[in-house]
């Protein structure tokens, strides 16, 4: 026997914050709600998840007083059900301020800060906010249909289009045939605007890659050097986005001549070759990244420059970097840096650090083990790499307590 709903299926509400995750904030009658869908400030009719959850989760099924940052969605397969554009109906240039109090809101929250010991963080939103992902990986059905995943589900969605992606990135892959049944499929329009697709099924030493279309190696460029990046590895995805951080990098670390440099979780060596610029010729860069074949890629790409390249876990390596450094660099994943390798580094004594974060809340975990660890957030800028999305990225320069 069924138990009926004790709580409405459908309220009216009006949002009050963004929340981490796509979703924001609505009070009821001092409950929280947590909305998809929804600007800050709209009242809205949602449309609950599940009524007698602790923790209500809904749609905004209807906009009663819109927000004037509402805009039409363009992308088809949201529309669809995927799980790419889930802020497509934020206008981009306030989006960005929404992803920035999201920020600040994990930096009270889960760092412990207090706001006035924060800088006040400014906002980047990288143009294009359409038409800018260069790099995407794809589910492929039993009958070898490509497409995105449905939100929260293996479920595909196949034959429309993704606002995200640059001209041409998915054309033809959603038909019958395009690629091996099952598995992944990796993507990139590179900077040359030529496509390379792989089909990867498989994981470990059962992994099998087939080339689809295209070369193994895609041609990227950042910083004015070229990198022959493979079709699966990592590259940023935003086409603006590698020469962004390359030109905050120079100008938010000092130049130091004859000094020492590290690049932690370095990729191909596109911030390695930055911070070469910095300490010269005399000076030393080391790039450390898990990936080996991240590692060759550097190797060939900066020939001419002062770094080595060290193939490593980063916690396992920074400890045996050296007892001096004198400016970091790191680009942790989602889960973040954490402690361990924090410590290590600000055992060295770096005068300066940039730190890229692309999760709000493992960056505000990392923030505090930073300041327990003698070291200030001296600027803080929110860059929307992510357009259409609540993804963001976060450039932290910290520095010296005293």
């Amino acid at each position: 026997m069924t138990t009926p709903a004790t709580h409405p299926t459908t309220i009216e509400a009006v949002v009050d914050r963004p929340a981490h995750g796509g979703e924001s904030i609505a009070l009821l009658d001092g409950r929280v709600i947590l909305v998809r869908g929804a600007i800050p400030g709209e009242r809205v009719r949602i449309t609950l998840d599940d009524a007698d959850a602790k923790l209500w989760r809904g749609v905004a099924s209807d906009v009663l007083a819109p927000s004037p940052h509402r805009v039409e969605p363009a992308c088809e397969a949201a529309a669809a059900g995927a799980g790419c554009c889930d802020l497509g109906f934020v206008d981009p240039g306030f989006a960005v301020e929404l992803k920035r109090d999201v920020l600040l809101d994990g930096l009270r929250r889960i760092g412990r800060f207090d706001t006035a010991e924060l800088p006040e963080p400014t906002t980047t939103a990288l143009p294009p906010a359409t038409g800018w992902r260069t790099r995407i990986r794809l589910g492929v059905d039993d009958a070898g249909r490509a497409g995105l995943r449905m939100r929260k589900s293996r479920d595909l969605v196949t034959g429309v289009a993704c606002a995200q992606n640059v001209d041409g990135l998915m054309d033809g892959l959603g038909e019958e045939g395009a690629a091996p049944a099952g598995g992944e499929l990796h993507v990139v329009r590179d900077a040359d605007g030529k496509r390379h697709a792989l089909h990867v099924i498989g994981k470990g030493r059962k992994r099998r890659g087939t080339q689809v279309e295209g070369d193994p190696v895609a041609v990227e460029r950042a910083g004015g050097r070229e990198f022959r990046v493979p079709v699966d590895g990592f590259w940023q995805a935003h086409r603006a986005a590698a020469d962004h951080y390359v030109r905050r990098i120079g100008e938010l670390l000092p130049t130091t001549p004859g000094g020492r440099a590290w690049d932690l979780y370095g990729g191909v060596g596109v911030f390695a070759a930055a911070l070469a610029d910095l300490v010269g010729p005399d000076g030393k860069v080391t790039s450390v990244e898990t990936f080996a074949d991240a590692a060759s890629v550097g190797r060939e790409a900066l020939a001419d420059l002062p770094v080595e390249f060290r193939t490593s876990r980063v916690e396992a390596a920074v400890g045996k970097l050296g007892h001096k450094v004198d400016l970091v660099v790191l680009d942790p994943p989602r889960t973040g840096a954490g402690d361990q390798t924090i410590r290590a580094i600000a055992a060295a004594h770096p005068s300066r650090v940039v730190h890229i974060g692309c999760d709000p809340a493992t960056f505000a975990r990392d923030a505090r083990t930073w300041a327990d660890n003698g070291y200030r957030i001296g600027s803080l800028e929110v860059v929307d790499a992510f357009p259409g999305t609540h993804h963001l990225e976060t450039i932290a320069v910290l520095v010296p307590s005293k």
